[in-house]
């Protein structure tokens, strides 16, 4: 089958492309997919790239070909730049040994152990923002809120440390802040030197070393509170450094160095899409009062039932309304672009060596091919007894191989998060019934502020 029709003829070598999917990547994408289908392909500086708007396409150079592609040097340079040599920025040998000692700290029994960890970090910070006595408001900026409280998780779960108001903003505006460096660095002709003195370098320098200090302060004081023979009786207790310092056998080890970088990635990753995942679900459940008070008596009969955090972080309606809320607003709205390591052919589109592919997970989760009235939040989508969905339509964590490490640790983050607000509080739009327009921003953002009004409910 022919299909020229699907090549966009770009002017100026691609440049004012370029311009438009760098000031709005997802209304680029959104018209690109419009002009041409499934496949869209461009040039821009003399290199082929190509949109995959179908989850077949996608699913195949995910999973079916994830061996002859392999993600895009620059990008992984960026990333390395501030998180240095982890399981997100390595290739080849180097990542495969980090999966695999790492994949154990994150398994569903692992997960267990976390779970004591997490709820007394959303209790205490729950107890530091919102009212404490039933009938009583007040008005915030969500963003801010969940910031606070997924870091605020991270530094419990990896440390076991209750971290101060003060350190969770430094950590945050220094995490947003190399977010938005890299996100700048992405669209630069070439990836600068690290002494080159950069546009933001300097403001770069300062803020890795917010969070350079932080964490390896953790771990040289674990290292040494191991070394005075103090570890743990039982490691299903430890947090997430105590799993990867112990991670391995007598083979093969993670260095102290992939330890403080990893710990870096779990900062970074770990923490943003979290945030943006319970965000845009704070919203929707504002907008949406019923889909609010289904929840609740689902959630408030879990409670009674005095089910262990484990059975609660698996309700249905609960799990089926944060699948949608990702849906609708993925936090991450394209993986990391992938380049051919060798001719092949996509769904019926030849991809030559070296073409750089995109998977924009954003429309494919709007396509409404795979979703009917895409734009509505729907949870019943997602429930048990609904029809499946098709493969690939849904991956806010990626697929194959590289599917995102930390899944099951966000997805339970978010479950028992959502379930403590929706049992303690009701929550309400502030502005209407009208959710911020979103934008890219490395995870998924609200463009203005986002004011929900959290009332604390009367509980018996």
């Amino acid at each position: 089958m022919s299909h020229h029709s699907n090549v966009i003829k770009a002017p100026f070598l691609g440049l004012p492309l370029l311009k438009a999917i760098q000031a709005d990547p997802l209304a680029a994408a959104t018209r690109l997919q419009h002009q041409c289908g499934d496949v869209a392909e461009l040039d821009i500086l003399f290199r082929r790239i190509v949109y995959f708007f179908a989850p077949e396409a996608v699913r195949k150079i995910l999973v079916d070909h994830h061996d002859d592609f392999e993600r895009e040097a620059r990008l992984l340079r960026i990333f390395e730049s501030f998180q240095g040599r982890n399981v997100l920025t390595t290739e080849g040998a180097d990542w495969e040994r980090q999966r695999r000692l790492l994949t154990p700290a994150f398994s569903p029994k692992r997960m267990c152990g976390y779970m004591a960890l997490m709820q007394a970090a959303i209790d205490h910070c729950v107890g530091q923002e919102l009212p404490a006595d039933s009938g009583q408001s007040t008005s915030i900026d969500v963003d801010a809120f969940t910031t606070r409280i997924t870091m605020d998780v991270i530094l419990r779960t990896l440390f076991s440390h209750a971290s101060s108001r003060e350190e969770t903003r430094q950590a945050s505006v220094a995490i947003r802040a190399l977010s938005r460096q890299s996100m700048r660095e992405v669209y630069w002709a070439l990836v600068p030197p690290a002494w080159f003195p950069y546009p933001g370098r300097a403001e770069k320098m300062r803020h890795l070393k917010t969070l350079r200090d932080l964490i390896a302060a953790h771990v040289d004081a674990r290292l040494q509170r191991r070394g005075e023979g103090q570890t743990e009786a039982d490691p299903a207790d430890g947090d997430v450094l105590d799993m990867m310092l112990a991670a391995g056998d007598a083979t093969a080890r993670l260095s102290t160095q992939e330890v403080l970088d990893n710990c870096m990635l779990l900062f970074g990753a770990g923490f943003d899409t979290s945030a943006s995942a319970l965000t845009w679900w704070i919203g929707l459940m504002a907008t949406h009062p019923e889909v609010m008070s289904e929840l609740r008596t689902e959630v408030d009969a879990a409670f009674a039932d005095n089910l262990d955090l484990a059975a609660v972080a698996r309700l249905p309606l609960l799990n089926a309304t944060i699948k949608e809320a990702m849906r609708i607003y993925p936090p991450s709205t394209a993986l990391f672009t992938r380049v051919a390591k060798r001719h092949l052919e996509i769904a019926g589109t030849a991809v030559r060596k070296g073409t750089l592919v995109v998977a924009p997970i954003w429309q494919m989760h709007r396509n409404e091919r795979y979703f009917a009235n895409p734009e509505s939040f729907d949870p019943g989508r997602f429930l048990p007894d609904a029809p499946p969905i098709p493969r690939g339509a849904f991956m806010p964590f990626g697929a194959g191989p590289r599917f995102c490490l930390g899944q099951q640790f966000a997805s339970v983050e978010i479950a028992l998060i959502a379930a403590h607000l929706v049992r303690h509080f009701e929550l309400d739009l502030a502005s209407g019934d009208e959710l911020p327009q979103p934008f890219v921003d490395l995870a998924l953002k609200p463009k203005t502020p986002m004011k929900v009004s959290f009332l604390r409910r009367n509980r018996a």
